[in-house]
């Protein structure tokens, strides 16, 4: 009983498959000055009264960003959502810092695909420095599974 027990358990987990396998990141390139955002677009009403989720925080930074694609496929059974933590490294293979991203009720054998940055709100290890990333690999990937 015990033994049958623990088949259905891994079967029920196993089924998804090990969801580092859903993410892939790929590309990669420091961008400098100014670039279109959120506060640019026509979507932006800057109408809250909370500072932090102002339309205009990001759309006047000069400050360089590191960019690359990232993509997100559902390869299980039912909507999830993902949580994924991408490690940037230098040019000899050295951890530079991290960052993340994520996608919310992703439907099953749906993808979401967007890049993903490093900003200046990502705290780098031994002095490094934004144009220091030279690749990116994703880390961590945790996939809660929806009931509907």
């Amino acid at each position: 009983m015990l033994l049958a027990g623990g088949g259905i358990a891994w079967w029920a987990l196993a089924g998804d498959g090990d969801p580092m396998d859903h993410v892939e990141v790929s590309g990669g390139k420091l961008v400098t000055g100014d670039t279109e955002s959120y506060g640019d677009s026509d979507d932006c009403d800057d109408t809250d009264e909370l500072s932090y989720n102002d339309c205009d925080s990001y759309s006047d930074s000069d400050s360089p960003t590191y960019e690359f694609v990232y993509k997100i496929t559902n390869e299980g059974d039912e909507p999830a959502n993902y949580s994924v933590i991408v490690n940037g490294f230098d040019k000899d293979g050295e951890f530079v810092g991290q960052t993340y991203i994520g996608t919310t009720h992703l439907a099953a054998g749906k993808t979401d695909a967007d890049k993903g940055e490093f900003d200046e709100y990502v705290t780098l290890e031994d002095g490094h420095k934004l144009s220091d990333i030279k690749s990116v690999k994703v880390a961590w990937v945790e996939r809660m599974a929806l009931a509907n």
